[in-house]
């Protein structure tokens, strides 16, 4: 399996175009959007993404310092397809999987998934071009679900609700609606979903900051005003220890360089929610 993003690629007997495809691992992790069934789908091939060692290092991480799925290519497509219905079942916008095979076989796991044509939210805020109205009424819209599906993972203690890569790169934008992508990985500690709520908006107001650039006030204020649990909001910034993960804290008092990395940026992230909520009182 080779070619460049973009180009034409040929996969399970079909002809179609590589959106993505991994280049640090087994070279069998890719994305290709094509026709089956008589209809535009997305296959999705799963890989290992790194090199072995790495690999076993960061699967460690996964289940002993974080508490996530694994990251095997069987894993990543079960956990994939898993979460993809369970959000899809509580009314969330996600590209639903399709029960069609491939006309040939492949080797290792895959899924075919319904093709959502349009460009992802982070493109969109990265886009100077891009109306700040509308830009304001669509995170306004989404954070009215997202408060709705963060009230549906403390209630149920559903750690698959939160969304363990949480970033405006993982949301496409299509008929004013955003739907959610990359499914690939999910917290597993029933425990502590409180906590990964909290983690999880602080990481998407990183990217809102980190995309947006200048314009990340008024779009943060939109966010904000969208979120109907305030209450919610308000504990993030309280809580001192949002994104901190013990096995991560002790791992890092002996590594000096993982004390400046994602801990850092959620600290910035919630410093600039406090403010906004600071601001609307």
């Amino acid at each position: 399996m080779s070619g460049a993003i973009g180009g034409a690629v040929r996969v399970g007997g079909l002809d179609g175009v590589l959106l993505a495809r991994s280049e640090r691992g087994d070279g069998r992790h890719q994305v290709v959007s094509t026709r089956l069934g008589g209809r535009d789908v997305v296959v999705k091939l799963y890989g290992r993404k790194r090199a072995y060692l790495p690999t076993l290092l960061r699967a460690f991480g996964h289940r002993f310092l974080v508490g996530k799925t694994g990251l095997s290519a069987r894993a990543r497509r079960d956990t994939e397809a898993r979460l993809i219905g369970l959000w899809r079942a509580h009314g969330f916008a996600a590209p639903a999987v399709l029960d069609l095979a491939l006309p040939e076989p492949v080797f290792g796991p895959y899924l075919v998934l319904e093709r959502i044509d349009g460009p992802t939210v982070d493109a969109r805020l990265r886009d100077p071009g891009a109306a700040q109205t509308d830009l304001g009424a669509g995170l306004a819209r989404f954070a009215a679900e997202w408060s709705r599906r963060h009230g549906l993972a403390e209630r149920l203690a559903e750690p698959g609700l939160v969304h363990a890569h949480a970033s405006f790169a993982h949301l496409l934008e299509h008929g004013g609606e955003w739907s959610t992508f990359d499914f690939e990985y999910a917290y597993t500690d029933v425990r502590r979903v409180e906590q990964l709520v909290a983690v999880e908006i602080a990481s998407l107001v990183a990217t809102l900051r980190r995309a947006a650039g200048a314009r990340a006030a008024p779009l943060l204020r939109a966010l904000v005003a969208g979120y109907t649990d305030r209450g919610r909001l308000e504990r993030v910034v309280a809580d001192g220890a949002v994104g901190r993960f013990r096995g991560l804290e002790s791992l890092a008092r002996v590594i000096p360089a993982l004390r400046a990395r994602g801990p850092r940026k959620l600290r910035e992230s919630v410093a600039a929610l406090r403010a906004e909520l600071d601001r609307a009182r």
